[in-house]
């Protein structure tokens, strides 16, 4: 099979696999039943039905997506500028509610992680959960990690703040839009930004604000214990 050829079976079986599962979602219900969550799933099942070969020629042929990661992580720029007035109207409490959020998370990850007894390695992996995977991707080739570990961390943040995040808040007593918002941005990045889109447009552009604010903050941390290390 050629490259071009083993690109757009990749890019073809890929966004198909993703409509697929949105539409499965729509289907079911529930926020549970997240696309990404799906997606991975029946990928996983599906590969592992068939010749290690096929898993090979998606690796090679999906190539092109994952370098559209490093562009992604520009475009952030462009939501923020748009939202930027969550940022300039309410900027106590967005950059209070951002940083509490990032060290809390990393705080807990690392404190977890390590009376677990986990390498330094899955410890990195761990603390980048909650930051949006473009992002993740460059901080962990940056701190020397791996790659499919901090990809699996993100997912799971992503997918669990957005099944129960918006329930938890609720249960907890957070109800205002721009809180909510916050919480989810940061902890949940885009998918959790996603979420909270659908609850409120507020909610949706604190969540675009925070997930970038989370992500600088995170990016600064990693520079200083790379180069502390």
């Amino acid at each position: 099979m050629t490259v071009a050829l083993q690109i757009a079976a990749a890019v073809v079986f890929t966004a198909a696999l993703y409509a697929g599962c949105t539409w499965l979602r729509g289907r079911l219900g529930l926020s549970l039943a997240h696309p990404v969550l799906l997606s991975v799933v029946a990928g996983c099942i599906l590969f592992s039905l068939l010749p290690p070969a096929w898993l090979d020629g998606y690796v090679a042929g999906s190539a092109p997506i994952r370098w559209m990661l490093g562009p992604a992580t520009a475009v952030l720029a462009l939501p923020f500028f748009r939202k930027r007035a969550v940022l300039a109207g309410h900027p106590v409490p967005v950059l209070a509610g951002v940083v509490a959020g990032v060290v809390s998370t990393v705080a807990a990850a690392w404190t977890v992680g390590s009376l677990l007894g986990l390498p330094r390695e899955m410890l990195g992996s761990a603390a980048l959960k909650s930051v949006t995977l473009p992002v993740a991707l460059g901080l962990s080739e940056l701190a020397k990690l791996d790659d499919g570990m901090t990809t699996l961390c993100v997912f799971v943040a992503g997918l669990t703040g957005s099944a129960v995040g918006p329930s938890l808040l609720t249960l907890i007593g957070v109800r205002a839009p721009l809180a909510r918002g916050l919480a989810l941005g940061t902890l949940s990045h885009a998918i959790g930004t996603a979420r909270a889109l659908e609850e409120d447009p507020l909610a949706g552009a604190a969540g675009v604000v925070a997930l970038t604010l989370a992500a600088l903050l995170m990016a600064l941390a990693t520079i200083v214990w790379v180069a502390a290390s």
